[in-house]
């Protein structure tokens, strides 16, 4: 069965090289250009893991995730990874960070990691 992974980057630049990469690796992949976008994709869709930028427009990326972590379903419990060029804490539980500019190769150890065959 197709895993299925949001991607979420007001740069759509990013969206489309992350996205590439993992149809490439026979990933389903959603895309998302903003927080909003990103959260009802989730809810409607429930994607097995979500890669979100941490600085978007109408709702940043730590927003999402704790706003998804909020929820009362299964989607409480996706993995998250937060990108940002920004290097500062990060006040969400159970995320993973990854700061910007990304290794290609380390993003996919850790979808590798976070979904397992």
């Amino acid at each position: 069965m197709t895993k299925t992974i949001l991607i979420v980057d007001d740069e759509e630049f990013i969206v489309d090289l992350l996205a590439t990469l993992l149809e490439d690796e026979q990933y389903r992949v959603l895309r998302a250009y903003d927080g909003e976008q990103a959260l009802r994709a989730a809810q409607r869709e429930r994607p097995e893991l979500i890669i979100t930028d941490i600085m978007m427009p109408k709702m940043s990326g730590t927003e999402l995730a704790a706003r998804l972590r909020a929820e009362e379903d299964g989607i409480s419990t996706t993995p998250i990874i937060l990108m940002s060029a920004v290097r500062s804490p990060i006040a969400v539980p159970n995320t993973i960070y990854l700061p910007k500019p990304f290794d290609i190769d380390h993003v996919l150890e850790l979808v590798t990691l976070l979904l397992p065959s």
